[in-house]
């Protein structure tokens, strides 16, 4: 791992740099190293590089300084260490719209008696993630935070709740420990919201056609008084239109499924529905005959996908006089409704003394409405819409894992005589090295009729792997850390089954085969593959 120093004072009169976050690489680690009381660094992100530098910060010892961090538009800033420091020391940083500062342990734990200063920026967007894993947070001290406006996030590792008390954000564990604490005064406390850890999103992502009596107007175009079609002919009226912008290197991986977009494709639904390619967020209910159900439980990996490779995205939210179902992009997708959860938008300032826009009332009963989220509405929707991927797209689903392993690039099928149900052996040759076990593979929500939001990739069940040599018969603990490409165990009927990702490694230590070896993997349960390539279902008939 690579390591810059950064003098920031090795001239008395030369107290401030600038850094370039992408001029570094991801395994980069940068030491600011301070010889004056007085220093700045900033941290630029010209080309939008998505490492994350790693920033360490040497005081000399002896000297109690200031020492301020300013981070650019959309620079990802994690501080790992602090050396050097007495108490007494002030530590500012200025976070900039898209901008992600990261304190770590390691920087935290060393930083006691001092001053911690994060300012969120009062005209941005940006993230703070402070993770306290391992130390005491009653005896770190409290860092002061200001500048936090809606669109912000403060993210703790290891909380599941929050309360904001007399001026301090306080978060705490499932043993309501707190391992958060921050002094930040002066904050709304009608805006401040807790969703222990979990976010929710239900927006149309920018650009999204909304139809209006005067033809299709882009989402984001619309304002307060504009007129727009309803999915029945009729005609309803804007009356708020929230917005508010994400970024990828801010979304924990446990809230991706509800955060990132969806991706209907053009005739996903029906023919000409949508008429173009629509975007809106996992959490956005369409209409299906009078069931609303969330986008995220209509994923099929083919023609409707989860787009986790986007970096940023904006999402927007229409808001009627009263609430209806309205056309995106000729699907029909409900209106915004106050579930509590107005404080998430960026804009939501602007009507937060309005006396127009009362306390959360929930979605209202609409006859002939009701919300689908599991069951047999939301299976047989799915159903239709996979029937329609084999339509649109020529793709097939197969219970075939075309199960198969892989050593130092040979494909070796299994052997035919039969053993068991379940059952499968192959002829390894001497010295075979490291075992890849190779099967088709699918996200587990992409190919069932259920309602499923597990985004697991799975291959193959597996309950136990063996192989026999010379020596005689020997297990391989399907719990053997050397394995990879394993998901987590769980229980079958009393069985542990572990899914393959489609492509597991055991490697040669594990096995330590004498001369040739027979490996034999027990296959407790396959599932259900997309078979995409016409020249894949032609190999597959003539197997």
């Amino acid at each position: 791992m690579a390591t810059v120093n950064l003098d920031l004072g090795g001239l008395l009169n030369d107290p401030e740099k600038t850094v370039d976050q992408s001029s570094y690489d991801g395994d980069t680690i940068l030491n600011a190293r301070a010889l004056t009381g007085n220093t700045t660094l900033n941290i630029t992100n010209t080309t939008d590089s998505p490492d994350v530098l790693e920033l360490q910060q040497t005081i000399s010892i002896g000297l109690l300084s200031t020492s301020t961090v300013n981070l650019g538009e959309n620079a990802n800033v994690k501080l790992t260490g602090l050396a050097g420091v007495n108490a007494g020391s002030t530590f500012n940083y200025n976070l900039s719209d898209g901008s992600t500062l990261e304190m770590t342990s390691n920087f935290l734990s060393l930083g006691l008696g001092n001053t911690v200063n994060v300012d969120l920026g009062a005209d941005a967007t940006s993230t703070f993630i402070y993770d306290p894993t391992g130390i005491n947070v009653e005896l770190s001290g409290y860092p002061n935070l200001t500048g936090v406006t809606a669109g912000d996030q403060i993210q703790v590792v290891g909380a599941t709740s929050g309360e904001y008390v007399n001026g301090d954000l306080i978060f705490k564990n499932d043993l309501g420990i707190t391992v958060g604490r921050f002094n930040a005064d002066g904050l709304d406390p009608t805006q401040v919201t807790f969703e222990g850890g979990s976010m929710i999103y239900a927006c149309f992502l920018k650009g999204t056609h909304i139809a209006t009596p005067e033809g299709e107007k882009t989402v984001e175009s619309l304002v307060a008084g504009d007129k727009v079609i309803t999915a029945s002919g009729g005609v309803a009226t804007v009356k708020w239109l929230g917005h508010r912008t994400l970024y990828k290197n801010r979304i924990p991986a446990k809230d991706a499924v509800r955060a990132f977009p969806i991706l209907i494709k053009k005739d996903a639904i029906a023919a000409n529905v949508p008429h173009t390619d629509l975007i809106v967020s996992p959490g956005h209910h369409l209409e299906f005959n009078g069931a609303l159900v969330p986008a995220m439980m209509l994923v099929n990996g083919q023609t409707i996908v989860q787009q986790f490779d986007r970096r940023s995205f904006e999402y927007f939210h229409v808001e009627l006089e009263q609430f209806d179902i309205i056309l995106a992009e000729g699907v029909p997708a409900e209106s915004y409704v106050d579930t509590g959860n107005r404080s998430m938008f960026q804009n939501a300032d602007e009507v937060a003394m309005n006396p127009d826009f009362g306390p959360a009332e929930g979605r209202p009963n609409v006859e002939g409405l009701v919300v689908a989220r599991e069951g047999a509405v939301v299976e047989a929707i799915r159903k239709q819409l996979l029937a329609r991927v084999e339509l649109l797209t020529g793709a097939k689903r197969t219970q075939d894992a075309a199960l198969c392993v892989e050593v130092n690039g040979r494909v070796i099928q299994a052997t035919p005589e039969f053993v068991k149900e379940g059952v499968y052996r192959f002829e390894l040759p001497a010295n075979a090295g490291d075992v890849r076990i190779v099967s088709r593979s699918s996200l587990v929500r992409d190919v069932t009729y259920l309602a499923r939001r597990d985004i697991r990739r799975v291959g193959v069940g597996l309950s136990a792997i063996a192989f026999t040599d010379s020596n005689g018969r020997h297990d391989i603990d399907l719990m053997d850390s050397r394995i990879s490409g394993l998901n987590q165990p769980q229980d079958v009927k009393g069985t542990a089954m572990r899914w393959t990702n489609g492509s597991a490694v055991i490697p040669a230590a594990a096995i330590q085969a004498s001369g040739k070896a027979t490996l034999e993997l027990t296959v407790l349960r396959t599932y259900t593959y997309w078979l995409d390539s016409a020249s894949e279902q032609a190999a597959v008939k003539a197997a």
